[in-house]
């Protein structure tokens, strides 16, 4: 297998392994913020919750909490931004990766079926897309590895403060 393949798969490999990080810190996050003495009831509470879900909750606790809400809000900011590239990173069909530019690119392919509607002079425009692709470049997926490394600081600094209160 050539270089450039070897690390734009160790690559994903590394975002993939980041990204769980930052989903289990936010479930910690959300844990403490419920703050039960029983940990297990809150674990049951939240088992089937996805990464939205958990950052909904987040959200509404913290509006009753007040618990460092510049910190907060922030976080779950930057998680929002991420989680924009998370699903289609994680469950994407990636292609074969190419060297493009002084950069290695790769195409990943979401098959899922997008309903959209659109008003038009005409009337409403209703269109079925499915099997949607976008382009990746290996720059771009390290830049988001370091994005994630900041939020699991960050995270890991809440979680700080969280454990002193």
């Amino acid at each position: 297998m050539e270089d450039y393949k070897k690390e734009i798969y160790a690559s994903l490999g590394l975002l993939s392994i980041k990204f769980a990080i930052m989903e289990y810190n936010l479930i910690e996050i959300l844990i403490n913020l419920i703050n039960n003495e029983e940990d297990l009831i809150t674990l049951h509470l939240i088992e089937k919750n996805n990464i939205t879900r958990n950052i909904e909750f987040i959200e509404k606790i913290n509006k009753i909490k007040s618990f460092y809400p510049d910190h907060i809000n922030n976080l779950l900011s930057n998680i929002k931004h991420i989680k924009r590239d998370r699903n289609l990173l994680i469950h994407g069909l990636w292609k074969e990766p190419y060297e493009s530019k002084n950069d290695v690119e790769v195409l990943c392919e979401e098959r899922k079926i997008k309903y959209t509607e659109q008003k038009t002079i005409a009337g409403l425009r209703k269109t079925w897309n499915h099997n949607s692709f976008k382009n990746y470049r290996l720059s771009y997926i390290k830049k988001l590895i370091v994005k994630i490394d900041d939020i699991i600081l960050a995270q890991n600094h809440i979680i700080k403060l969280q454990d002193e209160n």
